[in-house]
C-alpha cells in the first residue's frame, strides 16, 4: 500500500470550524460577565484552529514540491451549553451558523533533511461568514438583550514554518508547531468578528498507521497556547486536543470510516487577570461522525465528513460538515 495513492485532502488547514471567536466572545465576556452570566469556554467558545480537520493521513507527509488544497466548512448550532453541560438558562435564544472557505499551500523542500525527516512549510488563509442570533435573558418587563450580528471577512492566517516527517512502510509521523496570526477581521465595536485578535502557538505530533491492507489509523495530538486579546484584556485558556480517524479502503477509489476529536481546555479563561465566572469557563467537547473519501487518482481526492458535537461544556453544541479536496497544480 503506497501512501501516495491514498492520501486524502484532510491534512491540516487553518480553516476556522467555528470562526465565531471574538464575536460571541466579546458578546459574552463583556455583556454577559457584567450580568454574571458567562457561557463560553475560550473567548467566544471557538478556536483559532479548526478542530476536526486533521483526521486523515495526518502522519503522512506529501511528496517533495508544491501542493494545494481547498476546504469548505459549515457549522450550525442551536444550543449553547453551560459548565454542567445543560442548555444555558441565561440565554433567551441562541443560534449560530458559519460558512468558511479556505486555501492551503504546502511546500515539501526537495532534498532537505532535518533529524532524518523531510521538511514541509504550510500556509492557510480562510474567509468566513458568520451569523449569530443571541439574546441574554432579562426580567420579562425588559425582554431579552439582543446581541445578534453577522460578519463576512478574513479569518486569521495559519502558518507552520517547519513540519518534520518520518516514514516507514506501515508507520508515518509528523511533528511541528502550528501558529495562528491575528490577521483576521476584528472590530471590538462589532458583536461578531471573523478574527480572534490574538496569537496562538501549538506544538503537535501526528501519526498514521497501516496495520492491515486497506485499514488506516490516524491521530494528531495538539496543545495550544493563546496570547491575550489586548482589546478586551481577555486571555483564553490553553487547549489540548486529539483528532482521530480510522477507515477502510473498499476499492482503490472509495474509502469510508469514522473521524472526530476530543477537546479539553486545560487552564482558565481570565479577564483582567481574574478567572472568568469563577470557574474559568473551561470548555470540553467530544466529536464523532462518518466520512467518505473519493480518490480517482494519486494526484487528487475529495473527502466529505459529518461531525456531531457530544457532551459539550461552556461552548456551542452543534453539527459541522467538511468538504476537503487535494487539487493538483
Amino acid at each position: 500500500m503506497k501512501h501516495t495513492t491514498q492520501r486524502p485532502a484532510g491534512r491540516g488547514t487553518g480553516v476556522a470550524a467555528r470562526p465565531t471567536a471574538d464575536g460571541i466572545g466579546r458578546t459574552l465576556s463583556a455583556a454577559m460577565m457584567l450580568a454574571g452570566a458567562g457561557a463560553m469556554a475560550t473567548e467566544g467558545g471557538g478556536n483559532s484552529y479548526p478542530m476536526g480537520v486533521e483526521t486523515h493521513y495526518n502522519g503522512v507527509m506529501l511528496p517533495e514540491g508544491l501542493h494545494s488544497f481547498a476546504y469548505y466548512a459549515h457549522y450550525e448550532a442551536s444550543r449553547s451549553k453551560d459548565n454542567a453541560g445543560n442548555d444555558n438558562p441565561r440565554l433567551a435564544y441562541f443560534r449560530l451558523r458559519s460558512d468558511v472557505v479556505a486555501g492551503r499551500l504546502s511546500y515539501v523542500w526537495p532534498g532537505v533533511r532535518l533529524f532524518g525527516a523531510t521538511v514541509e512549510t504550510r500556509v492557510v488563509q480562510a474567509v468566513a461568514s458568520v451569523n449569530l442570533s443571541l439574546g441574554i435573558s432579562r426580567p420579562p418587563a425588559a425582554g431579552p438583550l439582543d446581541r445578534s450580528g453577522s460578519r463576512t471577512g478574513l479569518a486569521d492566517t495559519a502558518l507552520s514554518p517547519i513540519i518534520l516527517g518520518w516514514h516507514s512502510p506501515a508507520y508515518h509521523q509528523t511533528a511541528g508547531i502550528d501558529s495562528h496570526l491575528k490577521t483576521g477581521t476584528y472590530d471590538i465595536a462589532e458583536p461578531v468578528n471573523t478574527g480572534r485578535n490574538y496569537y496562538q502557538l501549538a506544538p503537535f505530533y501526528a501519526l498514521t498507521w497501516f496495520p492491515l491492507a486497506g485499514v488506516d489509523v490516524n491521530a494528531k495530538f495538539r496543545y495550544a497556547i493563546n496570547s491575550r486579546n489586548k482589546a478586551t484584556n481577555y486571555r483564553s485558556g490553553d487547549e489540548a486536543s486529539i483528532e482521530f480517524g480510522t477507515g477502510y479502503r473498499m476499492t482503490p477509489v472509495i474509502a469510508v470510516g469514522v473521524s472526530g476529536y476530543v477537546y479539553h481546555q486545560t487552564t482558565n479563561d481570565t479577564q483582567n487577570g481574574v478567572a472568568v465566572n469563577g470557574n474559568g469557563n473551561r470548555g470540553r467537547v467530544n466529536v464523532l461522525g462518518p466520512y467518505l473519501i473519493v480518490s480517482p487518482n494519486p494526484r487528487w481526492s475529495v473527502i466529505a465528513k459529518l461531525q456531531t458535537d457530544l457532551d459539550a461544556r461552556n461552548r456551542p453544541q452543534g453539527t459541522r460538515l467538511w468538504v476537503q479536496a487535494r487539487i493538483p497544480l
